[in-house]
């Protein structure tokens, strides 16, 4: 079963007013994290596919909390975030998340790479992490300059989030955003 699959397999079995408190959830969500509104299966497959990248160098128990924790923040239903924290991504590689989260310099790449960064930055970001990230952004054609830049914002998002300084978290989406902007600038020569 793909990701996608596994995701609208899980989004079926939901109650309605689940679902629709996911929804609303994942809207708030992606818009505050990620500098768009996404829906909430968009935003299922690209965190179940953070994991599968994750899982890795383990999904340990510092990037599970920090999910959980982020999650929270934006009040995500209890059976959404049991779902992205029981879902076992061992039998997924890289090579399955498809083109749409992995094409060479996409917003989608960048998303990805992002959310990576953030949750192994709730473990401290330890050197074999911080590798892993360097080279998935190699892989997802990203600069390394850009790359570097992405996993410090991760880190200082992280950061503020643990001291609960919600000022600093605003300035940050608006600097992901910049970031994000630049990037896909500089991607389409504009």
């Amino acid at each position: 079963m793909s990701i996608i699959e596994s995701t609208r397999r899980f989004m079926a079995d939901l109650d309605l007013d689940t679902l629709r408190a996911a929804e609303v959830s994942a809207k708030e969500h992606s818009r505050h994290s990620l500098g768009a509104e996404l829906s909430l299966r968009d935003l299922l497959e690209l965190l179940v596919a953070a994991k599968v990248v994750a899982a890795g160098d383990d999904f340990v128990r510092g990037e599970a909390q920090g999910l959980r924790m982020w999650l929270t923040r934006h009040a995500m239903p209890m059976a959404v975030q049991q779902y992205l924290l029981d879902v076992d991504v061992g039998h997924w590689r890289f090579e399955d998340l498809g083109s749409r989260l992995t094409a060479p310099a996409s917003l989608e790449a960048r998303r990805l790479l992002w959310l990576v960064a953030m949750l192994a930055s709730f473990e401290g970001l330890r050197r074999t992490a911080r590798t892993r990230i360097e080279t998935l952004g190699a892989r997802l054609g990203l600069p390394p300059c850009v790359v570097q830049v992405m996993i410090e914002e991760a880190q200082i998002t992280v950061s503020a989030l643990l001291r609960g300084d919600d000022p600093l978290l605003r300035r940050l989406i608006q600097l992901r955003g910049a970031i994000f902007s630049l990037e896909t600038a500089a991607a389409t020569g504009s």
